[in-house]
């Protein structure tokens, strides 16, 4: 962790005086130059460490993260307000309702794209600086990944963005004040930089904080099967996905037999975890979107706060009542041994015992009042591979496959063989969505799959009654501050 630790210190330190785009449209008049950065082989080595730095800078922003990005759209089917009567701030609602603006705070893309400036240049200079050739495939492969695993989202969240592929050095540059490209090329882009990262996994290394041999292929798996699913791009990216996911290897060996500790923080980095962004005490960072799902002392009776209720200022966040009741069911139907984990529920109210209900996942260091957040976020675990191998098969028409990658999960959920039986294609459907909804809640998966399997309308009705007026609802609008900076930007079509 130490190692880990002073990797970040030198990287941040890094990207203080290197590359810091401010919303893709202010010169970075700190830039160090070529001639004086990238000497050698170290230069390299921390400047790819900081580009991973930036991407957790990224996703631990209080309104940036999985959860905005994702989940928290899937709307009042399976998040409401506080149960603690708080009201949730406008941009609380504008996500969940789907009802955003240029205002709205999670529209912006600012760190984001300093992520990507970081990879791009790595990818410009590390060709050319003196290193062994091992050092720099893992610099070209880690940006390569980061590159596409940032575009990747960018092009899901807004459509057309920005596509610079070289760092920002000079206000003279088109990649100072760019223009939104295609998302097709930048689909197009994110495929070219996965073969990239393909080419070099063999010396990428097995920390899980950053780019690894799995990583890539889970990136190139979800990216392909989003390609098929919602581009029209043909069956050669099922092919493409089929092969990510079988170098990866489908079966129940890289579960952790106990669903609950694949989220633990003394459990960090354990064999089920794929990809994650390193949190800890010792930065002090806000954490991530989970404190939101922690209680106000006020609303909890003493003996309860931190056993077993996770205390902070205050719950914005929790499930609506009929996700609640789905999880309680899968419990009571099914036994599913996740709910202990995803769902935390009891009479607990201060004064009047009423019953209290929060995710009970991602939960940080509670040996202290309030809570610790200290718990890593996750981007890639293993279920989730196995959960793309059922999606592919569906998309194949194999059935029978899919319905044997299902009841790999669903052995460890509900403890009996052959749970899913039903080898129809609306079965497989049904249970890839119930799946996908009872294995990944909190994690910012399930939007992203319900998009994939076109059933987020059958979830979040108001997203198909907004469409008529706006072909874009499933996109964002892009912030006002970025078009006020740059002229040459234009809203998403359909927004404000």
């Amino acid at each position: 962790m130490k190692k880990i630790f002073y990797f970040f210190l030198a990287a941040a330190t890094a990207c203080t005086l290197a590359a810091s785009c401010d919303a893709l449209d202010i010169m970075q008049d700190n830039k160090l130059s070529a001639s004086n950065m990238w000497q050698d082989e170290n230069d390299v080595i921390t400047s790819t460490n900081g580009i991973f730095y930036r991407m957790r800078e990224n996703f631990v922003q209080n309104y940036i993260n999985v959860f905005y990005w994702g989940e928290a759209r899937v709307g009042n089917y399976m998040w409401g307000p506080s149960l603690e009567n708080r009201v949730q701030d406008n941009d609380m609602i504008a996500v969940r309702l789907s009802q955003m603006n240029a205002s709205t705070s999670s529209c912006g893309w600012s760190k984001l794209y300093s992520a990507i400036d970081q990879a791009n240049s790595v990818l410009k200079y590390a060709p050319d600086v003196p290193m062994s050739e091992s050092a720099r495939r893992k610099a070209i492969g880690q940006a390569s990944f980061a590159r596409a695993y940032c575009y990747f989202w960018a092009v899901r969240l807004w459509g057309d963005v920005p596509l610079n592929l070289l760092p920002v050095e000079s206000t003279t540059q088109a990649e100072t004040y760019p223009e939104r490209a295609p998302k097709e090329e930048v689909y197009r882009q994110i495929g070219l930089d996965l073969e990239q990262a393909v080419e070099c996994v063999d010396d990428l290394g097995t920390e899980k904080y950053f780019a690894t041999k799995d990583a890539v292929y889970m990136l190139q798996a979800e990216y392909a099967l989003w390609m098929y699913s919602t581009q029209n791009g043909g069956d050669s990216y099922l092919t493409l996905a089929e092969e990510a996911l079988n170098a990866i290897g489908i079966g129940s060996s890289k579960l952790l037999a106990d669903y609950g500790k694949v989220f633990s923080r003394e459990n960090k980095k354990n064999t089920e975890v794929v990809f994650a962004l390193n949190n800890n005490q010792a930065e002090k960072l806000t954490g991530g979107y989970y404190w939101y799902f922690y209680m106000a002392p006020a609303n909890v009776a003493s003996q309860f706060q931190q056993n077993p209720v996770p205390m902070n200022a205050t719950q914005w966040w929790s499930y609506s009542q009929q996700f609640v009741d789905v999880l309680v069911a899968s419990k009571q139907d099914n036994g599913d041994s996740r709910v202990a984990t995803n769902l935390g529920m009891g009479a607990y109210g201060e004064g009047d015992g009423r019953v209290l209900t929060w995710p009970n996942k991602f939960l940080g260091d509670m040996s202290v009042n309030p809570t610790i957040f200290d718990c890593d976020l996750l981007y890639y675990r293993y279920a989730q591979a196995v959960m793309m191998h059922a999606e592919l098969k569906y998309y194949q028409k194999d059935y029978s496959a899919a319905l044997k990658s299902l009841n790999i999960i669903a052995k460890r959920a509900y403890g009996r063989d052959n749970f899913y039986t039903d080898s129809s294609r609306d079965a497989i459907l049904q249970a890839l969505t119930d799946e996908y909804f009872l294995e990944f809640p909190c994690e910012g998966v399930i939007w992203w799959a319900l998009i994939r399997l076109d059933k987020i309308w059958d979830y979040n009705p108001e997203l198909l009654a907004k469409k008529a007026n706006n072909p874009n609802i499933l996109l964002w609008p892009i912030s006002q501050s970025s078009i006020n900076k740059n002229n040459k930007l234009r809203q998403t079509e359909g927004w404000s």
